[in-house]
């Protein structure tokens, strides 16, 4: 049995959150002043590009078409140009302009290389730099002019090719006006994946630029010490979001193949931190390719997947008690289940983190069949919270309320933002070579009960035996509870009549039984998962309602079935 427990307060109350504000905001305030005081020099003008860097990113001929034409597909939204500068365009949202400003679609102009292609890559480059909006707060926020300096060095090869020595000047101006602007913005931004993204392009650069020694020894050390801090013993990011691990390796692995390339030593902390999160990338994704959606982690193309897993020349295998990170994997046959079982991230890393106790998503082969409703947020801002709370995860809400606290006191989330807390103070978790037994005390405090989560997958993947209990004296007041499976969108459903069993129908044509073998009676409502960017699919989740007093033990199963059944009027299909 194993309890995790962390360096701060796990569960910290409003107090807690309250100091914890006024220690960051100090702490904000001296990295400004040594920002300014700070004597070290900063990076000069490069001489040049020595090579360009690698990327994860592919181009697409039919996105440089859209942009040849004028429009600019970003976050979800397109705008025409109608001929003008998209720099001069008023943004549709903040995450179109930051896209935008960002240069990561400058990449797609590759799909037809040529000399046109070239001209035309300058020429928005050029744009860019003389544009007004260059300037703005989204276009010179850190991340943002990591991204950008980070595209014009991978694209600096389409840029340069055919250029006159007047554009290579002006150019070379700006990276090394990036480069300044980075490392004093790297010494200003709190403990955060985006610090990891600042310093990470300024050690790329470092590498890839000619006479920037210092720049990247001293990138490298501190973007060493920036991963100790983060990266847990098991691979895991203290996110807890397994996209963190995207995000943190698509940045990682350009600048050890850099080094590589330089004939240069690639530093423990790196190698190390990218030999770790290699298995735990894998220990997240689905038997379907995807990727779990835990704590905010967004839909991430199984190609790029596929690209991070072809750099790891090990190929170890991660443990399946992922005890640092907080999550278990079960995994049999072509089936696996990962559950959440950890508590809240340090409120520094919770503001996208979900009140997801003992949450589970299960797959088999191609198909994923219960899954958490995601990042809802992505698609309409307004469904931020709903994706957040305990009720859009595949898990048990007790009396409608969440397992975990979003903060919403305003002085607060202007200085921490809506970080998760008030969650479980510990997980008990027991593990069997197929089992996994987990007890989560995140409503002890308001109900006084505790709730256990019991499964046991099958040595060849097609049964899955789960039970949930409520534990406690206090579970005698009688409190509702509704425990949720949200299953995969283009799953057909039919309840029998007696409601006790509902019939899967996969979209490969898969039959599997969701079976209750003791609790109430089973129930089908509406839901929505995000299964794509910006995309959010009508689903069906399964539902079993009950209350602690007469129903404190639910004990369920889902199998394949073998036997193809009829159409029933009961069966719903919402894609």
């Amino acid at each position: 049995m194993a309890r995790r427990k962390g360096s701060e307060p796990r569960r910290a109350g409003v107090g807690a959150l309250a100091g914890l504000a006024v220690r960051q905001s100090g702490a904000a305030v001296m990295a400004r002043v040594g920002a300014a005081l700070w004597q070290r020099k900063l990076a000069g003008t490069p001489s040049r590009i020595l090579f360009a860097p690698e990327t994860l990113l592919d181009c697409d001929a039919a996105v440089a078409a859209d942009i040849y034409a004028g429009v600019f597909n970003l976050a979800g939204e397109s705008v025409d140009s109608a001929g003008r500068s998209p720099f001069s365009l008023e943004p549709p949202s903040p995450a179109w302009e930051r896209a935008l400003h960002g240069f990561s679609w400058l990449i797609h102009l590759e799909a037809n290389a040529s000399e046109l292609s070239s001209t035309n890559a300058r020429a928005l480059c050029e744009e860019w730099l003389a544009a007004k909006s260059a300037q703005s707060r989204r276009a010179q926020e850190p991340t943002v002019t990591a991204s950008r300096l980070t595209a014009w060095l991978v694209e600096s090869p389409l840029l340069l090719a055919g250029a006159d020595t007047q554009f290579r000047l002006t150019f070379m101006r700006a990276i090394g006006r990036h480069l300044r602007r980075l490392e004093r913005a790297a010494t200003r931004l709190p403990p955060s994946l985006a610090k990891i993204e600042v310093v990470s392009a300024l050690a790329l650069a470092g590498t890839v630029l000619a006479d920037q020694t210092r720049l990247q020894r001293w990138a490298l050390s501190y973007l060493g010490e920036l991963l100790r801090a983060q990266v847990l013993p098991d691979g895991g990011h203290l996110s807890r979001n397994p996209e963190a691990l995207v995000r943190l390796l698509s940045l990682l692995v350009p600048v050890r193949e850099a080094l590589v390339r330089r004939q240069q030593p690639i530093p423990p902390h790196i190698g190390g931190a990218i030999d770790k999160m290699l298995p735990m990338l894998r220990f997240f994704t689905h038997t379907d390719g995807h990727l779990a959606a835990f704590h905010g982690a967004h839909p991430v193309a199984t190609r790029v997947l596929k690209a991070l897993d072809g750099y790891d020349d090990i190929k170890g295998k991660a443990s399946e008690n992922a005890r640092y990170s907080g999550f278990q994997r079960l995994e049999a046959g072509d089936t696996a289940v990962l559950v959440d079982t950890g508590l809240a991230p340090p409120p520094a890393f919770a503001r996208e983190a979900y009140a997801s106790a003992l949450a589970m998503e299960l797959s088999h082969a191609g198909t994923r069949l219960v899954v958490g409703c995601g990042a809802l947020g992505e698609a309409r801002a307004a469904w931020v919270d709903a994706a957040r709370a305990t009720a859009a995860q595949s898990t048990l809400t007790l009396s409608d309320r969440s397992s975990a606290r979003v903060l919403g006191l305003w002085p607060l989330t202007r200085a921490l933002g809506p970080v998760l807390f008030a969650g479980p103070r510990a997980v008990e978790v027991t593990r069997e070579p197929y089992g996994v037994r987990a007890v989560h005390d995140g409503y002890r405090s308001h109900f006084g009960i505790l709730h256990e989560r019991t499964l046991a997958l099958a040595e060849d993947g097609l049964w899955l035996d789960g039970t949930d209990r409520v534990l406690g004296n206090d579970k005698l007041a009688g409190a509702p509870f509704a425990i949720r499976f949200h299953l995969y969108p283009g799953i057909r459903v039919r309840l029998d009549k007696p409601r006790r069993n509902a019939m899967l129908r996969l979209p490969d044509g898969a039959l599997w039984m969701f079976g209750l073998d003791e609790g109430p009676i089973l129930a089908l409502e509406d839901s929505v998962v995000l299964t794509e960017p910006h995309k959010v699919r009508r689903t069906v989740q399964i539902v079993i309602a009950g209350n602690t007093l007469t129903d404190d033990t639910i004990r369920w199963h889902i199998a394949r079935h073998a036997t193809p059944v009829g159409e029933g009027p009961r069966e719903k299909d919402e894609t």
